[in-house]
């Protein structure tokens, strides 16, 4: 009996179990099929997994699959001889596990901007050049998070380039004839290209069931999230932290006492400012 396998389009073969989230698209192929063969897809839940027509290459003796995940759930998937008996082919049943897909809060919402800062401004999982850890980054932003909150509640907002503030908005927007605080986020909800590519790539990687690293894109959006949204995180320190730089960078000022480092940022205290929790 003929067997073939079903594999990815760069040739890797496809594991009996997939995950995809809901929008991705799924092409597989199955190569050096006798002429006396015709193949289909069977998908038991077609509401769940779409299914595109087959093409078939008839000079390469080949079939090429496309599939849509429409919705969450779960389905399983064969690919089966409709004409012709006597060929199998492996896997026998792919199972398929459709996952909702994610989004950030809407750029107007205070946690949309959060949420937004809080990425563009920590190392993400395709920074090679560290060991990425999913903890040190949530830290490094429930920090960050303490840090515009001290600002906002200092009674000194002028001394971060806001004078007048009465909001996260204005903190994180502080900008004294052209210089910033949070680099590209003075003029939000308009960001760079670079910043906004960089966000986009996260999200689309956290959506992509078949991207080598998607469980930690997921985790990482997935902690900007929970920092956003949830309650103003503990201060690490007893006196408060008012400010971060990239580690390696030069001090922000005088009066700002180094902290901690923490992927990839320095956190600082101040000399004179206190919390006010």
């Amino acid at each position: 009996m003929p067997t073939v396998q079903i594999k990815f389009p760069h040739n890797a073969p496809v594991p009996s179990t997939l995950t995809l989230v809901e929008g991705n698209r799924l092409r597989v192929k199955i190569e050096a099929v006798a002429k006396t063969y015709k193949l289909g897809a069977r998908i038991d839940a077609p509401s769940i997994l779409a299914a595109q027509p087959p093409a078939h290459n008839a000079r390469a003796d080949s079939w090429q699959f496309d599939f849509v995940a429409q919705q969450p759930g779960l389905t399983k998937l064969s690919i089966v001889a409709v004409q012709g008996t006597g060929l199998s082919v492996m896997p026998a049943a792919i199972t398929v596990q459709v996952e909702k897909s994610n989004s950030l809060p809407a750029e107007s919402t205070t946690e949309g901007m959060l949420a937004r800062l809080f990425l563009a401004e920590s190392v993400s999982p395709g920074d090679t050049s560290l060991a990425w850890n999913l903890d040190n980054v949530k830290t490094g932003m429930q920090w960050m998070r303490r840090v515009i909150e001290n600002r906002l509640k200092s009674g000194k907002p002028e001394d971060f380039m806001a004078r007048g503030a009465t909001s996260v908005e204005d903190i994180v927007m502080a900008d004294d004839r052209g210089s910033v605080q949070f680099h590209g986020f003075n003029v939000y909800p308009k960001l760079g290209p670079d910043i906004a590519k960089n966000l986009r790539d996260y999200v689309d990687n956290a959506n992509n069931g078949l991207h080598p690293k998607r469980k930690a894109y997921l985790d990482f959006v997935q902690a900007a999230l929970d920092v956003a949204t949830g309650a103003v995180p503990p201060d690490p320190t007893p006196t408060g932290l008012f400010a971060w730089r990239t580690a390696k960078s030069s001090s922000p000022g005088a009066d700002f006492i180094q902290h901690a480092a923490l992927a990839r940022n320095m956190f600082y205290t101040h000399a004179r400012l206190r919390k006010r929790d």
